[in-house]
């Protein structure tokens, strides 16, 4: 007499309902578990980084300055070819005035403002300047630091 011994296991169709319904309840509940406000300083920190580098490279391309000026109140920073915004750099992405608004959530300070970029890449005025970003609803997140070096302008 033969004994017929049936596997045991699951189903391909079992395992992609669990896939599935994992993936449903990781998309619903993890952002609620995990606040936004913890990334907005990183954004902004980001989006400012982002914001020097390219006033630097536009400096160097065009060989005359630009200048960064972020308004800490109203958190925006825009690029001008003058040190108040009043001849604006274009945005490469939208061609009109480049102009960014960090989170509401963060709050800024830094050590120059206008911070600008000569023909060769150099700050104006030709010293170090450092910008602070510190999340404003999370203040146990670290702060996040921005240096612009003197003479090279680089930007870290």
């Amino acid at each position: 007499m033969t004994i017929i011994q049936r596997e045991s296991g699951f189903t391909i169709v079992e395992l992609v309902a669990v896939l599935v319904i994992t993936g449903i309840i990781a998309a619903i509940a993890a952002p609620r578990f995990i606040g936004v406000d913890a990334f907005d300083a990183r954004g902004s920190h980001g989006t400012l980084v982002s914001a020097l580098r390219y006033a630097q490279k536009t400096a160097i391309a065009q060989r005359r300055s630009v200048f960064v000026n972020i308004n800490t109140t109203t958190r925006v920073v825009c690029l001008g070819y003058t040190n108040n915004c009043s001849s604006a750099v274009l945005d490469p992405a939208t061609q009109a005035t480049y102009s960014k608004t960090l989170s509401n959530n963060v709050t800024i300070s830094s050590t120059t403002s206008p911070i600008g970029f000569d023909g060769l890449g150099r700050p104006i005025p030709n010293a170090s300047a450092t910008f602070t970003i510190q999340n404003a609803v999370v203040p146990s997140e670290s702060t996040r630091i921005i240096t612009i070096e003197a003479e090279t302008g680089y930007v870290r």
